[in-house]
């Protein structure tokens, strides 16, 4: 067996065969049908059409949402006449997490590989080809867990970057493909909604590209909430799982804002498509799966403790100061974290008296 040292990759996505049998294209969807008009508009715009398109809409939460489902329904029976889509109406509803972890997990029962979209997120003309292409790339690497098409990566990073991907060991799902092997050992669908195999925030190992999971880990775990992305990014960074991600996005978010989102309701943030880029059809791939040595280096306390003062709202606990001392030795590091407890313990103590996650 080849080591990870000696394995040999196309150079290029354009060198790779595509299937005879196409990934489908798995689209949720829910309430927000003028979204999923324009994504829906995208795709019939593929230099490469999927031949099919397995779509789940959620279940109403209550009855205001039944038209706008209703309306979900119809843009894509209407779209079925372009491209064959097979439509899934959950009875009842889910909410956004298990409904893309039973949709993944079903479709995974019956196909090898699939693409993935929200109807908020838009491709551009190259994006079907591009993630099939990647699929095939890496359908026999264990170690890839996911492929995407939206490019998310510390600044850092970027003049190290002399391909058109890299591996990152952050999953980006706005636009991704998997294998059903991967998705099947990680086995979401049979673990506790928001699972997360640290036990805590601040046992993930903690580098210049997790310290963004930690605090999205963080503020789910206090407020009871759970994301399927990071459940599914920590449970691979757990078995060591890599993922391949762009330089330069080539889909991008239109939800923001939107009454019915469920983040970012505000104003769309600078940096969720700051990278995007509607002609970019990325070709040159990495020439192994190794992360960058700026990936895995870890964060010394100190590091780590600017971060998480950048992040309002954030506060430690007694068993995370705990931790945190022990993990990180030295009166630096002892002082970084003490001053964060002490400046953010107000808010531990309004949470407490209140009864809430400290």
């Amino acid at each position: 067996m080849m080591s990870r040292d000696e394995l040999i990759f196309p150079n290029s996505l354009d060198e790779v065969t595509l299937p005879k049998k196409l990934p489908p294209i798995v689209l949720v969807a829910f309430t927000r049908p003028e979204l999923l008009e324009e994504v829906l508009s995208a795709i019939s715009q593929q230099t490469l059409l999927p031949q099919q398109i397995l779509a789940f809409v959620d279940g109403p939460r209550t009855a205001r949402d039944e038209p706008l489902i209703r309306q979900c329904v119809s843009l894509l029976e209407t779209f079925s006449q372009k491209i064959p889509v097979e439509i899934v109406v959950r009875p009842h509803n889910l909410g956004c997490d298990r409904n893309v972890i039973s949709a993944l997990t079903e479709v995974f029962s019956v196909h090898s590989t699939l693409v993935y979209l929200e109807d908020d997120v838009v491709p551009n003309p190259c994006f079907y080809d591009r993630i099939c292409r990647l699929l095939e790339t890496y359908r026999s690497y264990q170690q890839v867990c996911s492929v995407s098409a939206y490019a998310n990566f510390p600044q850092e990073l970027e003049p190290l970057i002399d391909r058109d991907f890299i591996v990152s060991n952050r999953v980006f799902a706005l636009g991704f493909g998997t294998w059903a092997d991967r998705w099947q050992e990680l086995n979401l669908a049979n673990q506790p909604q928001g699972y997360n195999p640290f036990k805590n925030f601040y046992n993930i190992p903690a580098t210049i590209q997790t310290k963004y999971t930690m605090v999205n880990q963080f503020f789910l775990e206090k407020n009871s909430q759970a994301d399927w992305v990071i459940t599914l990014t920590l449970n691979a960074l757990d078995k060591n799982r890599v993922h391949i991600i762009p330089k330069v996005s080539f889909v991008r978010n239109i939800g923001c804002g939107h009454p019915e989102a469920k983040t970012y309701r505000g104003s769309e943030p600078d940096w969720i498509n700051a990278k995007y880029e509607a002609s970019a059809r990325p070709n040159y791939l990495p020439s192994s799966l190794e992360l960058a040595d700026i990936l895995t280096a870890p964060l010394d306390g100190v590091t780590l403790t600017r971060h998480l003062e950048n992040s309002s709202g954030l506060w430690l606990s007694l068993s995370a100061m705990r931790h945190f001392l022990w993990k990180y030795p030295g009166l630096q590091n002892m002082a970084s974290f003490l001053k964060l407890f002490l400046f953010r313990l107000p808010i531990l103590l309004r949470r407490w008296r209140s009864g809430l996650p400290i």
